[in-house]
């Protein structure tokens, strides 16, 4: 029953987020957490006509398919939701959108390189990340874009064994797009409209 309600969330977001202009066609992808499996978006459904027969079921552990609709597979980018729960003890949902800004934005980080930390603006939208210091010195990672998404979810792996979880809950993908996490629907809504803030104001201080 809770994956159901998790699912009728996630169907709900989607066409919302398609009207927001951050999930054009088939693009982004949207998953919830129940267990040690996790259910997806599956690859190919347009986000402004989905609905909740369209996600597939996956191992936490592994990212291998545990069940699915016939004719349905995995989002292409299910390795990087994988990542987040299997690194992210208390991850239950994880939210991939490609807004205008995340996109507009540029960070130079380099293929060899594969990932960077760079600051965030000290404002107030911050508090939607439970964080309640005053001008906090923050920073989030951005991650090359390699074309192989399995290389991307490892060198996010490899980010958070090496410094640990990000300082807030999301990272971005760059010329891509965000992708947040929260312990619930809920609550990755919430951190993904205040990423998308956050963005937007980084964008237009260039």
């Amino acid at each position: 029953m809770e994956s159901q309600t998790s699912l009728q969330e996630l169907t709900k977001l989607s066409h919302t987020y398609y009207e927001r202009q951050w999930m054009y066609a088939t693009a982004g992808n949207l998953s919830c957490r129940a267990g040690d499996v996790f259910w997806i978006t599956a690859s190919g459904k347009h986000k402004g006509e989905l609905n909740e027969k369209d996600f597939v079921c996956v191992s936490v552990g592994d990212g291998s398919l545990v069940s699915a609709r016939e004719g349905l597979k995995p989002s292409a980018e299910t390795s990087i939701h994988q990542v987040v729960y299997s690194q992210i003890s208390d991850s239950g949902a994880a939210l991939h959108v490609h807004t205008l800004d995340s996109n507009l934005l540029e960070f130079g980080v380099g293929k060899e390189e594969g990932f960077r930390d760079f600051p965030l603006p000290p404002i107030e939208i911050i508090k939607a990340f439970g964080i309640w210091d005053e001008k906090p010195n923050l920073t989030f990672p951005v991650f090359y874009n390699h074309t192989h998404v399995p290389t991307i979810a490892s060198e996010i792996k490899r980010y958070i064994e090496t410094k640990g979880k990000p300082q807030v809950p999301f990272l971005l993908i760059e010329g891509h797009g965000p992708t947040v996490w929260g312990k619930t629907v809920a609550e990755a809504n919430k951190h993904l409209e205040a990423v998308h803030f956050l963005l937007q104001v980084m964008a237009r201080r260039i």
